[in-house]
């Protein structure tokens, strides 16, 4: 599993990378051409041009000169070639952000959801799901095993 996870640590380094530098074209690289993207703000599609277009607009506005950091929560290998791959993302440096995305003080906070995929070429992102954590809800536990709030 440590051959596979390197790699995905690698592609993770590489987005890191990429945004530190406002590269849509970078960030983008590693998705497959048939991405399923959900934002922070639910806007959806299908494809790397949308995806790369939506990336390039935040890097050349509220992103602009921003850095974005993944802290790994889960690796999943559901097959050898398929791994789901959980993050918390931390946004700083950022400009004025649009109203629908609310940040911790200076920090803004995603949980970050990616299905990857294994071909010749390396990891790839089949699906790319992004979910601000609001500053309210982020102290909030999280509910027991049968589902009522502990």
């Amino acid at each position: 599993m440590t051959d596979r996870t390197d790699g995905i640590r690698a592609l993770l380094d590489e987005q890191e990378q990429a945004w530190r530098s406002g590269d849509a074209e970078a960030f983008s690289r590693s998705a497959t051409p048939d991405i399923v993207f959900t934002n922070v703000v639910g806007l959806f599609s299908i494809g790397r041009d949308p995806f790369e277009a939506q990336h390039r607009h935040i890097f050349s506005t509220f992103y602009r000169g921003s850095t974005m950091r993944q802290v790994v929560e889960r690796i999943s290998c559901v097959r050898p070639d398929v791994a789901i791959v959980n993050t918390r993302t931390e946004v700083t440096g950022y400009g004025t952000l649009p109203r629908a995305i609310v940040a911790h003080e200076d920090m803004l906070i995603t949980r970050l959801q990616q299905v990857l995929v294994q071909g010749d070429d390396g990891w790839r992102v089949a699906a790319f799901h992004n979910v601000v954590v609001h500053p309210n809800a982020a102290a909030a536990a999280p509910p027991s095993a049968d589902g009522r709030p502990s």
